[in-house]
């Protein structure tokens, strides 16, 4: 089997596709992502191809301008101009994507590369799903909706596809939909269609094999209690200096350790007070939060996995997107204190639910229970099984079409009835 795997977004949107790589099964797997993961992709010794142009500076912007004004949201017109960037980079991802699938047995896409769908449509190549992420109720604010229709249906009606109602919703594979996410952190819907599947996190163990600490981070861990750990992803603060004295005010308060990783805001940049360590670089979570007492972080899809799977307690301060749904995902399941939006934190709430996490003997618990539950689950294999299930049933292997101008493909003819149909049912 010769997959393409892809996607669009942040490190935790990227990190499930590289875990999912199949070479380990006597498959080819090449990684088709942004610029800007090239380094990411080869470092685990993936085949790498560019898709569009790096567009982290504008994702960046977007995601700022949504945390200084979340207000934003109920305008389609901001958000339009907002996403300009985003917009003039599709039709390139579409032509980037559609050449690495040349050859290719199966297209295997998050939801968050809308170039995926029209790849499938204009070429009936075989189509997985996989979501590593929340969708959201519907596909998101009708606001966002209308904005994300002004930056894909363009670009469909340009290629000869029908444009969507609901882009983020109806992009989706009608042939294999996967979950890539615990049935112990969200069951899944009970009307589910057929060809959608809960199969359990996609984890990136190499990572830890063979990995050793720095020599500082060492002789913090060994130093005194278990500290906690302070991670907020690939955020940008507006003011790092500020959000770091937050933090610190936060676990002198609470009377404890704590380990600061800098992140992409660059939190940390002035000397810490002693009991404290900054961190850079992206450090292997799995081996890193069985080591802590509590991980206090922004409450994104890959954060949460591993910290529910280490069983370790949390305190979820969500910023944007899906995270408010992880959030209170984290808190429903107990794992966590009610969730402290980053809007209205202040180190006093914050202190408060640091101790809460900690002291509670039904979060300690919880936390435990969860973890053992989701380290029984093998997302990887499963979603592998799936894959070369739908391959064998389509009877496809190196039979994608290749033919740009067949405007006949299977995908372009299919009936929208299914998808309006799903997206009625669905309320994940």
């Amino acid at each position: 089997m010769h997959a393409v795997l892809t996607n669009f977004g942040s490190t935790g949107d990227i990190l499930p596709f590289v875990a999912l790589e199949l070479r380990r099964y006597g498959h080819r797997a090449v990684l088709a992502l942004p610029p800007s993961f090239e380094s990411l992709a080869r470092g685990h010794g993936v085949e790498f191809v560019p898709v569009g142009a790096d567009l982290r500076g504008a994702q960046d912007d977007i995601t700022q301008a949504l945390l200084v004004s979340p207000e934003r949201i109920g305008a389609a017109d901001q958000l339009q101009t907002m996403f300009g960037p985003l917009a003039q980079g599709l039709p390139r991802m579409l032509t980037d994507l559609r050449a690495a699938c040349v050859g290719a047995d199966v297209l295997i896409s998050g939801r968050v590369q809308p170039a995926a769908r029209m790849v499938y449509d204009l070429t009936g190549i075989p189509f997985v799903s996989v979501y590593v992420e929340h969708s959201g109720s519907g596909g998101g604010h009708p606001a966002f909706q209308e904005a994300v229709r002004g930056i894909i249906n363009p670009v469909r009606v340009g290629a000869g596809l029908p444009p969507f109602h609901n882009p983020l919703v109806d992009q989706e594979s009608p042939q294999l939909v996967l979950y890539a996410m615990s049935q112990h952190v969200r069951p899944p819907p009970r009307d589910w269609p057929g060809h959608h599947h809960m199969v359990g996190y996609f984890f990136l163990d190499g990572d830890v094999l063979g990995w050793e600490p720095p020599a500082e981070l060492r002789d913090f861990l060994a130093g005194g209690e278990l500290p906690l750990f302070f991670t907020f992803g690939s955020l940008k603060h507006e003011d790092p200096d500020a959000f770091t004295d937050l933090l610190v005010e936060a676990a002198q308060r609470a009377g404890r350790r704590a380990i600061i990783q800098r992140g992409w805001s660059g939190l940390a940049r002035k000397p810490l007070p002693p009991g404290f360590l900054a961190v850079d670089g992206m450090l292997p979570y799995a081996w890193l939060f069985s080591r802590v007492s509590c991980v206090v972080h922004h409450s994104g899809a890959g954060t949460c996995s591993l910290a529910f799977r280490a069983g370790v307690p949390q305190v979820l301060v969500p910023h944007a997107y899906d995270q408010f749904l992880w959030a209170d995902l984290g808190h429903a399941r107990g794992c966590a204190p009610a969730p402290l939006p980053a809007a209205r934190l202040t180190a006093e709430h914050l202190a408060a639910a640091i101790q809460e996490a900690l002291v509670s003997p039904l979060i300690r618990e919880a936390s435990a229970a969860v973890g053992e539950r989701v380290r029984t689950e093998q997302g990887l294999l499963v979603a592998r099984q799936h894959i070369e299930a739908l391959l064998a049933r389509l009877g496809r292997a190196g039979s994608a079409k290749d033919d740009w101008g067949d405007d006949e493909a299977p995908g372009a003819r299919r009936n929208s009835a299914l998808e309006r149909q799903r997206a009625r049912r669905r309320d994940f």
